[in-house]
C-alpha cells in the first residue's frame, strides 16, 4: 500500500511539473544586435519596432553624445 501511494504521488508530481510548462507565451522577446554611432555594440531585448527605437535613443544619448 506504501509503494502504491509513493508511486502514485510520484506520478502525480511529475505530472504537475510538466503540465505547468504548457502556457503559450504572447510576447517573445527578441535580441536584436545593433551597433551605435560611437561604436559601442550589443544586444537589445525588445518586442516591438517602438521599443527598439526608443532603446536606441536612449543608449545614443547616453554612450555617444559628449
Amino acid at each position: 500500500m506504501k509503494n502504491l501511494f509513493l508511486t502514485l504521488a510520484f506520478v502525480f508530481g511529475t505530472a504537475s511539473t510538466f503540465a505547468g510548462d504548457s502556457n503559450i507565451v504572447e510576447e517573445v522577446d527578441d535580441c536584436i544586435n545593433v551597433t551605435l554611432s560611437c561604436g559601442v555594440s550589443g544586444c537589445v531585448y525588445v518586442t516591438s519596432t517602438q521599443m527598439l527605437i526608443d532603446h536606441i535613443e536612449f543608449a545614443e544619448a547616453y554612450w555617444c553624445e559628449d
